[in-house]
């Protein structure tokens, strides 16, 4: 009966994780209402540029998540609207020494 008992509780433990998991995984990261997202083409070339914009962006203002992609030259970064905005952004990357340029997605075109 305890044998029983455990595994139930296990496979309902296991089960609830994954619908948890392919939430997260379906949106990236859980977003707020004042939460927005963006991707910039930015000109990085190499490993050290790209330790640069991870060392030095999170802390701008309102920067809650970021990932850069050296291989496309791209930076996501996730915000909060109520701190910062776009432009600001563009002007953070630029205060770092690099130029960036907003990536519109093919939907919004």
């Amino acid at each position: 009966m305890k044998t029983k008992h455990f595994l139930l509780t296990l496979l309902l433990g296991v089960f609830c994780l994954s619908l948890s998991t392919v939430s997260y995984a379906q949106t990236g990261t859980p977003k707020k209402a004042n939460e927005a997202e963006v991707t910039f083409s930015v000109n990085i070339d190499c490993p050290n540029c790209q330790k640069k914009v991870e060392a030095k962006l999170p802390f701008e203002k309102g920067v809650k998540d970021m990932k850069v992609n050296l291989e496309k030259h791209e930076v996501w970064v996730l915000y909060q609207t109520d701190k910062t905005d776009k432009e600001k952004l563009i002007e953070a990357i630029k205060k770092i020494g690099y130029v960036a340029e907003e990536i519109i997605p093919e939907a919004k075109k």
